[in-house]
């Protein structure tokens, strides 16, 4: 049954008359004893009706051509209950082609309105258990709630701090003695536990810490509760609606998602959800970018989707693609799938797992249904102005990876459409000398701002106890031994080798990187900010800007010769030429 109905609550134009909005509320019904439902988390032990159906509700979006379109879905999996279709939707890139564009609430956390889609989880009929809450805050605060909060939230506009709240999980006594805070000065730092008698739960969804929690100092808090929601039917939702879909008229389906979406997608296609209750493939095609070689908490016990930078279920194998497919392939349905990646998933979150051995760090064989690709000197915010407002050391850049992503989309759709491959992957690579220790890149950079190298944080092994594997952790987390720390190599200017090279990086008027130091504070180590790179000048013995391009049109004909060549790669679409090149031109 999956998708029971489908409720419509408004119809409304879009600014393209050729399209209009969809809002509707999806109602699910699944069976926990099917064979396609039973790698879902607690399923089996969440209220069921006396059809034996476990049942809930989801947000639904659609964009859609009033004339039918061309029989081609796009689903954007929302990132924290938003969608992200600027991409897709910007100079009619989908619209003109004649896509629907869909996107469906599947978080339990989210704070459903009309701005976020989310969904409601069914819960399971467990007993209270250990949880772990872990944030960092770039401000001080006199408490905290029991939720996962964005360390970002003081640089967010006015007003989006309702997209960054998230539901609690509730402690089951504000007394435990059992519950444990400790704090950490960077993210591999050994913990210290707190005095029991020097923090309180003041109710039963915040905590306070005498003297207050610091900022840039890392609380993780590992407690019980009592709430226990069926995380995982975000990821049938996603299935189940697309499924529903395909069902009236629609030939071929792609997904995309960016960073904690990409990552759920990978979740979806590690638990072999990429074919329906009926044996049916569900998407095609998926795009999953900046997800590094990750998933996230989106089908455990206890699971909170929106953390990030937090080590957990998120960070154990499958990484690279076979071993990611491996249970897709058993029950078919494998997806053509494309893997991005900027330069900070691979300096933050062990991009490079994607494609070496974790141990060895030798180059892996591409699985035949999987291309990746770095984005060469890029980071994760691209080119939004609010990394701006982060605390960083270095000054940001603003590299926009969209252009690119674009010409990938169309090599993804002519791949799943018509077979044509896609170009070859493009990342370092240990066979070639491309892919380096991020120290060795740092030395690179004696004469700037860089990260103490003590002070990294590494991919790990880890140990979440005996159950993890059925979905139930056991804290605090049990860390092993680093995996190989590999990013790509820089040329003399201080820009990655490796990877798709932006006209910007290409002709560049200064070392783009995807890591940025934290600013300096006495005390505290100098760590990686999270996810945000660093625009630098050249250094030192290298020849200067003018000295490289003399005019503006000098640096333009650089920067077009630098275009056309991706163009002849099919990494730009030869459209976008003469906007990628203005763009460039207008920092000369």
């Amino acid at each position: 049954m999956a998708v029971e109905s489908i409720h419509v609550n408004t119809v409304y134009p879009h600014s393209d008359s050729r399209y209009e909005w969809v809002e509707a509320t999806v109602e699910f019904a699944v069976d926990p004893d099917l064979l396609a439902n039973q790698g879902i988390v607690d399923l089996e032990l969440a209220p069921r009706d006396t059809d034996g159906m476990v049942r809930y509700d989801a947000d639904l979006k659609l964009l859609r051509p009033v004339d039918g379109g061309n029989g081609k879905l796009l689903f954007v999996v929302p990132n924290r209950g938003v969608p992200t279709y600027a991409p897709w939707l910007k100079n009619g890139f989908l619209l003109d082609r004649g896509y629907t564009i869909a996107s469906c609430g599947w978080q339990w956390d989210v704070q459903r309105g009309p701005a976020t889609l989310g969904m409601s989880a069914p819960s399971a009929d467990v007993p209270p258990g250990f949880m772990r809450l872990e944030w960092r805050s770039d401000s001080a605060s006199a408490d905290h709630p029991l939720s996962f909060t964005v360390p970002e939230i003081d640089a967010l506009p006015p007003g989006a701090e309702a997209l960054f709240t998230f539901t609690d999980y509730p402690t089951v006594d504000i007394d435990d003695p059992e519950a444990v805070l400790s704090v950490r000065t960077a993210p591999d730092a050994d913990p210290t536990v707190i005095s029991r008698d020097s923090w309180h739960f003041t109710d039963e969804t915040h905590l306070t810490l005498d003297g207050g929690f610091k900022p840039f100092h890392w609380y993780e808090l590992v407690y019980r509760t009592s709430r226990t929601p069926v995380v995982g039917c975000g990821l049938l939702a996603i299935r189940d609606v697309v499924s529903h879909l395909r069902s009236d008229g629609i030939d071929h389906a792609f997904a995309y998602g960016v960073s904690q979406a990409g990552r759920l997608l990978r979740q979806f296609l590690s638990d072999g959800l990429n074919v329906d209750e009926t044996g049916m493939t569900v998407f095609d095609g998926v795009f999953s970018e900046f997800a590094s070689a990750t998933t996230g908490e989106f089908n455990h016990r206890y699971a909170q989707p929106s953390m990030a930078q937090v080590i957990g279920f998120g960070n154990m194998a499958p990484f690279a693609g076979a071993e990611l497919l491996a249970r897709q392939r058993e029950l078919g349905g494998v997806p053509k799938t494309i893997f991005t990646n900027s330069a900070t998933e691979y300096w933050n979150s062990g991009g490079a797992l994607l494609h070496v051995d974790p141990y060895t760090g030798a180059d892996l064989p591409e699985d035949p249904d999987v291309r990746t690709y770095l984005l060469a000197s890029t980071d994760h915010f691209g080119s939004s102005k609010l990394k701006e407002a982060f605390p960083a050391a270095n000054p940001v850049h603003r590299l926009d990876v969209t252009p690119v992503n674009r010409a990938l989309f169309v090599a993804l759709e002519d791949w799943v459409c018509d077979g044509v491959e896609p170009p070859d992957s493009k990342v370092p690579r240990t066979s070639d000398g491309t892919a380096v220790a991020r120290k060795e890149v740092l030395s690179f950079f004696s004469h700037t701002n860089a990260p103490d190298p003590s002070a990294l944080s590494y991919a790990r092994h880890i140990d979440l106890g005996p159950h993890a594997r059925r979905g139930v952790g056991r804290w605090p987390i049990q860390l092993g031994e680093p995996y190989v720390d590999l990013v790509s190599a820089v040329d003399e200017d201080g820009n990655e080798v490796a990877g798709i090279r932006l006209p910007s990086v290409a002709a560049p008027l200064a070392a783009y990187t995807g890591w940025n130091p934290r600013r300096h504070i006495d005390e505290l180590p100098d760590v990686l900010y999270e996810r945000v790179g660093s625009r630098l000048p050249f250094p030192p013995g290298r020849p200067s800007v003018t000295e490289r391009y003399p005019s503006r049109e000098d640096y333009v004909a650089a920067v077009r010769n630098a275009a056309e060549s991706l163009v002849a790669e099919r990494f730009l679409l030869a459209d976008e030429v003469d906007a990628v090149v203005g763009k460039a031109a207008a920092d000369y």
